[in-house]
């Protein structure tokens, strides 16, 4: 949606803000993959497995960000940022609207496990 929007402002705005979705959404995808990979096993190997993944979508993050400024010319750094900002903001409302429903569906879980 960003990027549509980011349309108006020209071509470059709109390919600088998807860079900048992507810098976070990538390393995002890599650490979901990677830990629900060890979700349910051993407690030590997942533990580690979330802090190295987690390492690594920061590091991987950073380097896409530099690969960017780098490579990509011309740039619109503001639009990158807005990418970047707003696809943190959603991976966050995101995240707080699962946990708010969280609550029901254990519950209703639950419910259908005593019947």
């Amino acid at each position: 949606m960003l990027v549509l929007a980011s349309l108006l402002a020209g071509p470059v705005a709109a390919y600088s803000a998807l860079f900048g979705s992507l810098a976070v959404y990538v390393p995002g995808l890599a650490f979901t993959v990677l830990v629900m990979r060890k979700l349910g096993g051993d407690s030590a190997a997942f533990l580690r497995t979330a802090v190295l993944a987690e390492f690594g979508k920061l590091v991987l993050a950073g380097v896409l960000c530099a690969v960017v400024f780098i490579f990509v010319k011309p740039l619109a750094a503001g639009f990158f940022f807005l990418g970047l900002i707003g696809m943190i903001t959603a991976n966050w409302i995101g995240s707080a609207l699962m946990f708010r429903d969280a609550p029901a569906m254990t519950q209703q879980r639950n419910n259908e496990q005593t019947d």
